[in-house]
């Protein structure tokens, strides 16, 4: 009997529109997007009605990282073009002070400062030295903006996130566990 996965989940009070996306991934994997879709990555092999047993044993966690984004979304602000590259130039003078003063304490050295609108990262470092960051961290308070800038930096001494980069991260923010939670609770609103 043919089995058609619905265009939009039902849960609760929400309606929520489905976005399903097949590759040679293994593993089914979903996520809330922050237009507050539920984007569904699949295996090409993956039925249908496999896949809305999984949907349906995901509810819950579904429905709290609906809800999770909506409020978010509500705390959003829109900006106009010209305020965003005015906090965009804000943030590459903050960030690249920042950077300086920490890669100095850290006794490294960078190639280079980017500043993007990651949709899903506050920054990383690739390994040709290139530090990249959010441009709305500028909005964050100080000691969050510290914790990524330190992070970022550490991963040119380790990239990855062994015990040893944590030690590192640690040595020079000890409370970034902290800022860390902060980050990860609030960062959303952003």
């Amino acid at each position: 009997m043919f089995f058609a996965l619905p265009k939009v989940l039902e849960i609760e009070d929400l309606s929520i529109p489905i976005v399903l996306e097949r590759s040679n991934r293994k593993t089914l994997a979903i996520q809330i997007t922050r237009d507050i879709e539920l984007q569904i990555k699949a295996p090409l092999r993956t039925s249908e009605r496999e896949i809305y047993r999984f949907l349906q044993q995901k509810r819950f966690w579904i429905y709290k990282q609906a809800k999770r984004e909506m409020a978010s979304a509500e705390n959003r602000v829109e900006r106009s073009e010209e305020e965003i590259a005015h906090l965009h130039e804000q943030a590459r003078t903050v960030l690249t002070r920042k950077s300086d003063e920490y890669a100095k304490r850290l006794g490294v050295s960078y190639q280079k400062i980017r500043i993007g609108n990651q949709r899903t990262r506050w920054g990383s470092c690739s390994s040709k030295g290139t530090i990249s960051y959010n441009w709305r961290l500028i909005l964050m308070p100080e000691e969050i903006m510290d914790y990524v800038v330190v992070h970022e930096l550490c991963h040119l001494l380790e990239m990855n996130h062994s015990p040893r980069f944590w030690r590192l991260v640690a040595e020079v923010l000890p409370d970034y566990a902290k800022r860390r939670t902060w980050l990860k609770q609030h960062g959303n609103g952003y």
